[in-house]
């Protein structure tokens, strides 16, 4: 395959908004990244193949490492999410970084209004970065919401909602999702 091949390729379907800022790795292939319009920064690593949307509700960066694989996904980025090495990313999963809206409804009565007008009110939704280690396998369909670590080499069930940090090498199921056993023949958890 020709140089001018290889490149359609890896920008396949690439849709950048003026305001992002897209840096991606050698060796990587990006099959399809939707950015949204409000600007940003995606950084991708080394031999990574990605396959998803990225939609900015401000200037946040989205950091996904070497040698890993996103699925045709979502990440919801305000702030910061985090994709360490080797990772794989399933298909239908939703990765964001903050409540998109106030639980309160006196901070969010002009939401729509706001929309309509190109504005959104910031100042009460909660915004807490989302990290993932190294060699985290996260199962097609789950949810991964602000502010959760997971650690290193963990795996994430299909369909499961992840609102709190996962230790490392664990595997966890359910909504909201808890820790169903240890792996890599590390014995099962302790209470």
């Amino acid at each position: 395959m020709g140089v001018a091949s290889q490149l359609i390729n890896r920008l396949a379907g690439l849709v950048v908004a003026r305001q992002t800022d897209v840096q991606i790795g050698a060796g990587s292939f990006v099959r399809w990244l939707r950015l949204g319009a409000r600007g940003g920064r995606v950084r991708i690593g080394a031999q990574t193949i990605t396959h998803c949307r990225i939609d900015f509700d401000g200037p946040g960066v989205v950091t996904i490492g070497n040698r890993c694989y996103i699925g045709a996904s979502h990440l919801v980025c305000r702030a910061a999410i985090s994709i360490g090495d080797d990772t794989i990313v399933s298909w239908g999963v939703t990765i964001v970084d903050h409540d998109s809206h106030s639980i309160e409804w006196r901070d969010r009565q002009h939401d729509v209004a706001d929309w309509a007008k190109g504005q959104k009110r910031w100042d009460s939704v909660k915004i807490d970065p989302v990290e993932l280690g190294d060699r985290v396998w996260v199962g097609f369909g789950a949810t991964i919401l602000k502010g959760v670590t997971i650690g290193d080499g963990a795996v994430i069930a299909a369909q499961s909602v992840v609102t709190a940090d996962v230790p490392p090498d664990v595997l966890v199921a359910g909504v909201p999702a808890r820790v169903v056993r240890r792996i890599n023949g590390l014995g099962e958890p302790s209470d």
